[in-house]
């Protein structure tokens, strides 16, 4: 049994990825990695984006008076790894008035970089009469909770199916368990979508395994009514691998997200 009982408001999708920020260092977090976050035994992008999204937001919520909300995130794999932790550091690179961007480093247990990102996050006033609320002790509790392993891949927790993967179509009818307070769906699932897009695209052109080496995501409109589709193209030659995908939340017919992924067949990868 673990040895603090589960809150069920960790019970989110988002909880289940395994991301915890560090209980003393705010520029730390990590995270464990299950069977159920891996795709071909490489480890999504989308929990790595979490990871980011946590570390750098958490601290931001705490230091800055307004709300401040995730606009794009980068990230580029670097060497695979077997472990089962992975750790990340963020760095400022730039905090000005409205604007936020910092750099992570993604390490491994043996101490081997198996990643770098980053991220931005948009300052927005809050409005007349609204209040923040207290994340320290939130923090804490995420940092000490235990989290039960995915018995099943993120993909389908999380409600996405692929449905024509010859143009990259992907859908999620959005759910409680993938939204944030607000009601918009989180970004890290937003990632997801877009990952599960360029990558089922990518398989069906080589017709093998593919994983995704590198990812830029553009958040612009939250995700919000859906259903939420995806379509993909190649940007240049296929043989290059770099597909872009479009997100769109079919209920309010806007681009919610707009993404450039690199896709490697599982073939040329060094596992």
């Amino acid at each position: 049994m673990p040895s603090n009982p589960v809150n069920p408001e960790f019970l989110t999708v988002m909880a289940r990825m395994g991301v915890r920020p560090d209980p003393i260092d705010p520029k730390k977090g990590s995270l464990k990695v299950s069977e159920g976050l891996e795709s071909h035994g490489v480890v999504r992008v989308a929990p790595l984006m979490l990871l980011a999204d946590m570390i750098v937001g958490m601290e931001l919520e705490s230091s800055v008076k307004d709300w401040t909300f995730t606009t794009d995130f980068s990230f580029r794999r670097g060497f695979p790894s077997k472990g089962k932790i992975i750790e990340a550091r963020s760095r400022i690179l730039r905090h000005g008035k409205r604007i936020f961007i910092e750099e992570l480093d993604y390490l491994d247990e043996s101490g081997n970089s198996i990643g770098y990102a980053q991220i931005t996050f948009l300052r927005t006033p809050l409005r007349e009469g609204e209040m923040k609320p207290d994340i320290s002790n939130i923090r804490m509790r995420m940092a000490k909770n235990e989290i039960p392993d995915l018995d099943q891949p993120i993909g389908d927790l999380s409600g996405i199916r692929v449905e024509d993967p010859s143009i990259g179509r992907a859908v999620l009818f959005p759910h409680d368990a993938v939204r944030r307070p607000g009601g918009f769906v989180q970004g890290a699932i937003m990632t997801l979508l877009g990952e599960i897009s360029a990558q089922s695209f990518g398989e069906n052109y080589f017709g093998e395994p593919c994983s995704v080496t590198a990812l830029d995501a553009r958040y612009m409109v939250g995700g919000r009514s859906g259903p939420l589709t995806t379509t993909a193209q190649w940007v240049t030659s296929p043989d290059q691998g770099f597909i872009r995908v479009s997100l769109v939340d079919e209920g309010h017919q806007v681009l919610s997200c707009s993404f450039l992924a690199e896709v490697v067949p599982s073939s040329h990868l060094s596992l």
